[in-house]
C-alpha cells in the first residue's frame, strides 16, 4: 500500500517552517552553491536564537569613503554583501536587501537581491566614486526614510508600532564627522522597530578573534580604550533611548571571520532587542 507521508512536527512552527522551506527552494534554484550555502549557513544562526520562523525587513548600510577602497578592490565588500543578502533571504520573503551607502552623502542604492547580486558592487562603483569623508547620519536618515517615511528621517518622541521589524547591517572602516547627528539618529530611531548592528573595520576593546585563531595579547599598560572606534562603543550604551537599539562589534578584516562566525555575532543582541519591542509596544504580532 502507500506509505503514509510523516507527520508535521509538533508546534504551531511547523506550518510556517514548511512554507519557508518551499519559498527558499524555488528562491535558490539555479543559484550559484556558494550562495546557498551562506543562505543555510544563516539558517542555522538564526535556529540557534529561535529565529526560525522570524521575519524582518534587512538592509546594508555600507560605508564608500575613499579609505575603503583596498577592501573594495580585493573584492571583499562583494563577499560581505553576499553574505548579508543571504540573511536577508532568510529573513525577507521577498529576499532582497536594501542597500544604503554613505561617504560625504547618504545614499539609497535600492536592493541587493538573488537577481542582480553577481558583480553587484562592481556596478556600484561604476555610478558611485569613493567619498572624501565618512558621515554616519545621513545614511541612517536614508534608511529612517525608507522604512517610516512618515518622519522623512527626522526627530521622533513616540514610539511608532508595526508588524516587521528593520535590521540594519551598518559597515564602517572610519569615524564619522557628524557625532551629534549620529547620536540624534539614533535616538530617535529607538522609538520604531529598527534595529543596527554596527560593524567596524579596524582595531577597538570589541574586537573578534576569528574562531580558531589565538586572541593578541596586550601589552600590560598599553593603552588600547577604544581604538579607532570609541564613539561607536559610545553609541552602543548610549542612555536615553527608547529601547536599546545597537549592538557594536569591530574586526580586523571582514573576510577572515567564517560565516558562522559572522551570523552569530550578527544576531548576538537582536534577539533581546525584538523581546524589548513586543513589551513596549513597538513590534505587534
Amino acid at each position: 500500500g502507500a506509505v503514509p507521508s510523516p507527520a508535521p512536527p509538533p508546534g504551531a512552527g511547523a506550518p510556517v517552517q514548511l512554507a519557508k522551506a518551499v519559498r527558499l527552494e524555488k528562491q535558490l534554484a539555479g543559484q550559484p552553491p556558494a550562495i546557498v550555502s551562506l543562505v543555510k549557513t544563516a539558517g542555522v544562526s538564526l535556529e540557534k536564537k529561535g529565529l526560525a520562523d522570524h521575519r524582518a525587513r534587512v538592509a546594508l548600510c555600507l560605508d564608500i569613503s575613499a579609505s575603503m577602497t583596498s577592501l573594495y578592490r580585493a573584492g571583499k565588500v562583494q563577499q560581505l554583501c553576499e553574505r548579508i543578502l543571504a540573511l536577508a533571504v532568510q529573513l525577507d520573503d521577498d529576499g532582497a536587501c536594501d542597500v544604503f551607502t554613505f561617504g560625504t552623502g547618504g545614499y539609497d542604492e535600492g536592493p541587493l537581491d538573488l537577481q542582480n547580486h553577481q558583480g553587484w558592487v562592481d556596478q556600484l562603483l561604476r555610478r558611485r566614486r569613493l567619498e572624501g569623508g565618512t558621515n554616519y547620519g545621513l545614511a541612517m536618515q536614508a534608511v529612517r526614510r525608507h522604512y517610516f517615511p512618515d518622519a522623512a528621517g527626522g526627530a521622533r518622541s513616540a514610539p511608532l508600532p508595526d508588524t516587521l521589524p528593520v535590521y540594519v547591517m551598518f559597515v564602517t572602516d572610519g569615524q564619522t564627522t557628524d557625532q551629534k547627528g549620529t547620536r540624534n539618529q539614533v535616538l530617535w530611531s529607538s522609538y520604531e522597530p529598527l534595529f543596527w548592528q554596527f560593524m567596524a573595520i579596524g582595531k577597538s576593546s570589541r574586537n573578534v578573534t576569528p574562531a580558531g585563531a589565538t586572541p593578541p595579547r596586550r601589552r600590560r599598560g598599553s593603552r588600547f580604550l577604544g581604538g579607532d572606534f570609541e564613539f561607536l562603543e559610545e553609541l552602543d550604551d548610549m542612555p536615553g533611548r527608547y529601547v536599546d537599539n545597537a549592538d557594536f562589534f569591530s574586526v580586523a578584516d571582514p573576510a577572515g571571520i567564517a560565516d558562522a562566525q559572522l551570523y552569530d555575532l550578527m544576531m548576538t543582541e537582536y534577539p533581546d532587542w525584538l523581546a524589548l519591542c513586543r513589551q513596549n509596544g513597538l513590534l505587534r504580532s
